[in-house]
């Protein structure tokens, strides 16, 4: 209590200081006065009593330094004046202070708005009360891990359970055409239990939420209700706060709004905010199935998401150990009636993960490269940490004389080096906060870039600043100014000050030495590391832009249909597909067309295991299409052997498949495929398939897969696969000169609308949107550190030359040519280059191979790409040293001899 008194008052003493100075001195005097008074009456002389009297008190300077410093906080004054002093040192430097501060913004701004991006999709736990508690619960099986729970596997779980305090599902996200007012749109409609929005406390911003009530499993006749979320509210009703009670039709089914969500409620989700919630029983109504229950109960239906939170005191290992111990008994009371889906389903293992940071797409794929941009990043702060202690190294070589000055004044070095470290945290702070600006705008825009190249709903990160974003920034202002600052305040303590004093005070230091040199050499070699890594991620984008993917993108476009309500309904596929077909075959500019069920070249894969029929030990992995005929001629890829799709291979004619030429080899080695039947393991209604026809091979999906297995089902002959085609055309000349064609032959039909047209090589110009992020970040970080390094080779040399400014005028008297005094110049700076080169090279081979995983078609020791990245710094560096040797070269010699 006593201790915590004392720092209270010395903290007051930081306050009100001419008034404690003012009264210390008057107590101070009249101390001084009465032992005048005393020694007057000793018989002393008046200057003798003043003597003696202050020889007692001990020095009246002193004991006011002595009673101030037991009065406030030593350190924080001296603190506050390093701050004052460093303000004004800066002040004075608006250049060099300008410099360092768009150097050090770049470089903090870069590290903080990458790590930005890494915690909204990586780290950042759900907006939900106690998200730690959130585990995820899903069945699956060993070549397929991304499978969910049946309803019956849901509820068994959900009843024997003694883990959880509350078990919630839902399914996952489907475009829906929503009808609103009259007007047709689309929505992001997510079925959802009456548990749902209780275990994330959500709260609504007005209206109700969806609860228990709403949702009945076993109810024939569902609760037909909406609730909207946020965003989808003010976007497409204006904001209006009375819509409670209002309808709208989702796939022509009514339904009834009774309430909205705050901003910000994603559900379990990290980048794809709610549109529209639904109760799980409408599910069906909205899919076009009339029996609810039949459909709701469907043991082989893996589609339902679950999750459970944690009762207080039970880990995660205990809830898996648990709930593991009662998967045998729930698997084997839910399973499907059918023997072929029974013994896949005797498969199935149970799944528990931490949920706390919700479900992303883009998690997958955009994690490393961002782990791996934030490690580029943060060798390009380092580079721009040296090159301003460099500059501060020099700059401080200039002030040699100042700090001998005040060593010899009684100054300590440990207190001349703490007013250098303050001054460069001040400059890394104000770096931080320009640096902070421009993350915060840098990572809003590249994340809109991102999920506009990504996703067909409004989607993006909660990029919000949180603490762990503020503490990042806080940390590395402060790291990177003791970084910076730790050289020159070093260079303090190597200081002879004897030798400073003797030296005049209009003469240049000797330079920054060997130290400033060292620092020039790693930042060539830290940059030789960057633009090697730059390089092999832009050669690898270069090879991937290039492919072959095995048919021809020229006038080729995907037309993305969607129905119409209702428009799937006892639609005989074979004969509308025919006609849509042969409707757009008729259209002016159209050389042919085809129907598929993918996005070409899109990246998103669909693969089964695939076995030749009445063998085992035979499984090979496929890329899987479902296509109608027309498809391979409009692509143009080649038919090798056999025939290829008609209109005949309908749902009344016996299942047939193509293969590609990779897969025939694979299953067929001895060249007899054609005639041959194959199954699918995991897809028991897809059984003795016959092989009528190998294509040669091609990428359809993704073209980073050099002639995948691939197999072709007609998709005429599969009703229950035969909706939602993308139709495929190509065209005589520019595709954009028919697209309102094409739309209106479409709706004419009455089934479906086109919902987008797009070029096939946009679609694979947007599958590489990671290749294309990753080679255009880290080569922005490579010209920056590129950048950055030659300002300090410039520096250096320039420095050099000012010092030498003399040596060179005797020079240049005594006869030595100005070309000579160039070349003597420009060696240096391309020595240095050389010798951070040299330094720089193993460890860029070395960094090289921790990014061999994410290139394509080059090796991480490509000659090409490390011989043009050191011709440049080679050539970046003779231009650095080319300036100031030009300005050595122009020494006039009888100016510099009169000046000195």
């Amino acid at each position: 209590m006593r201790a915590l008194r004392a720092w209270l008052l010395r903290f007051g003493g930081l306050f009100a200081r001419t008034r404690r100075d003012r009264d210390l001195a008057e107590e101070i005097d009249s101390h001084l006065q009465l032992h005048i008074e005393d020694n007057l009456q000793r018989g002393m002389t008046p200057a003798e009593a003043r003597r003696q009297a202050l020889i007692k008190l001990g020095g009246v300077e002193q004991t006011k330094e002595r009673y101030r410093d037991r009065r406030g906080i030593p350190f924080l004054e001296t603190l506050l004046q390093d701050i004052r002093f460093g303000l004004r040192m800066l002040r004075k430097s608006p250049g060099f202070t300008a410099v360092a501060v768009l150097t050090l913004a770049l470089g903090i701004g870069a590290n903080t708005a990458i790590f930005s991006l890494l915690d909204g999709l990586v780290f950042r736990d759900l907006p939900v009360p106690h998200p730690g508690q959130l585990v995820h619960v899903a069945a699956y099986s060993p070549d397929d891990s991304d499978s969910g729970l049946s309803l019956p596997m849901y509820e068994e779980i959900a009843h024997d359970q003694k883990v959880f305090s509350a078990m919630f599902s839902w399914e996952g996200e489907g475009i829906s055409n929503v009808e609103i007012n009259g007007s047709l749109t689309r929505g992001d409609v997510w079925p959802i239990d009456g548990n749902f929005y209780a275990n994330l406390g959500a709260v609504p911003e007005f209206g109700r939420l969806i609860g228990p009530q709403d949702v009945d499993f076993y109810s024939s006749t569902p609760t037909q209700v909406a609730v909207l979320g946020y965003d989808y509210w003010r976007t497409h009703f204006g904001a209006d706060r009375n819509i409670v009670g209002k309808t709208i039709k989702i796939e022509q089914t009514p339904f009834t709004i009774i309430g909205v969500t705050r901003p910000g409620f994603s559900g379990m989700t990290a980048d794809v905010p709610f549109e529209i919630a639904v109760p799980f029983t409408t599910e069906p109504l909205i899919e076009g199935h009339i029996d609810v229950q039949k459909h709701l109960q469907r043991r082989d239906g893996l589609w339902y998401d679950a999750a459970g939170r944690l009762k207080r005191g039970v880990t995660l290992e205990q809830a898996r150990a648990q709930l593991e111990s009662l998967w045998p008994a729930i698997r084997t009371a839910t399973l499907p009636t059918s023997p072929e889906q029974r013994a896949r389903f005797q498969g199935l293992r149970l799944k528990l993960v931490a949920d706390s940071t919700g479900s992303s797409y883009m998690r997958g794929r955009f994690s490393t490269p961002l782990y791996v941009l934030l490690g580029i990043s943060s060798l390009v702060l380092l580079i721009a940490c040296l090159n301003l202690a460099s500059l501060i190294l020099a700059r401080a070589a200039t002030r040699s004389h100042e700090m001998s000055v005040r060593i010899a004044l009684g100054a300590s070095v440990w207190r001349l080096g703490r007013q250098l470290l303050t001054e460069s945290v001040m400059l890394s702070v104000v770096g931080a906060l320009v640096g902070f600006a421009l993350a915060l705008w840098g990572s809003e825009v590249l994340s809109r870039f991102i999920f506009s190249q990504t996703y067909s709903v409004p989607a993006g990160l909660n990029l919000t600043p949180d603490l762990r974003i503020l503490g990042f920034a806080t940390s590395i202002a402060v790291l990177t100014g003791v970084l910076f600052g730790l050289a020159p305040a070093l260079r303090i303590f190597a200081e002879d000050p004897n030798a400073a004093l003797q030296q005049s005070s209009r003469s240049v230091d000797h330079g920054t030495g060997r130290l400033g040199k060292g620092l020039i050499l790693t930042q060539i070699g830290l940059s030789l590391i960057l633009l090697a890594d730059a390089g092999l991620f832009i050669r690898s984008l270069e090879k991937l832009l290039h492919v072959d993917p095995g048919f021809q993108t020229q006038n080729l476009v995907e037309v993305q249909l969607y129905p119409k309500p209702g428009g799937y309904k006892n639609l005989n596929w074979a004969s509308y597909d025919h006609q849509l077909t042969d409707e757009i075959a008729n259209l002016p500019g159209v050389q042919s067309v085809g129907l598929a069920h993918m996005r070409i070249g899109g990246g998103n894969t669909w693969r089964e295991p695939i076995e030749r029929s009445g063998t085992r030990n035979s499984t090979v992995m496929a890329d899987f299409v479902f296509a109608r005929p027309g498809l391979f001629r409009t692509l143009g890829i080649r038919l090798v052997r056999g025939r290829t799709f008609t209109w005949e291979d309908n749902d009344h004619a016996p299942d047939v498949a193509l293969i590609s030429e990779s897969l025939a080899r694979t299953l067929f080695p001895a060249g007899d495929a054609i005639g041959r039947q194959i199954h699918f393991p995991n897809e028991p209604q897809w059984k003795d398939v016959q092989v009528v026809g190998i294509i040669a091979n091609a990428s359809l999906y993704d073209i980073r897969l050099h002639a995948p297995p691939t197999i072709y089902l007609s998709a005429i002959q599969h009703g229950d696969y035969s909706g939602w085609p993308d139709l495929v055309i190509r065209t005589r000349a520019a595709p954009d000169r028919i697209e309102g064609s094409i739309q209106q032959a479409v709706q004419s039909i009455g089934h479906e609308y086109v919902w987008k047209i797009r070029r096939v090589s946009a679609n694979i110009d947007e599958s590489l949107i990671q290749e294309r992020i990753t080679a255009m970040l880290s080569a922005f970080f490579g010209a920056l550190a590129l950048l950055i390094a030659a300002i300090g080779l410039y520096g250096l040399v320039s420095y050099n030359v000012t010092r030498r400014t003399r040596e060179l005028g005797i020079r240049l008297a005594l006869g030595a040519q100005r070309g000579a005094v160039l070349r003597m110049v420009l060696r240096d700076a391309l020595v240095l280059t050389l010798i951070g080169i040299a330094m720089g090279l193993p460890c860029a081979l070395a960094a090289t191979r921790l990014i061999a995983h994410m290139l394509f078609g080059v090796t991480p020791y490509d000659p090409l790409t490390l011989a043009t990245i050191a011709a440049a710094l080679v050539i970046v560096g003779a231009l650095a040293g080319y300036i100031p040797a030009r300005r050595a070269m122009s020494v006039d010699p009888m100016v510099v001899l009169r000046h000195e």
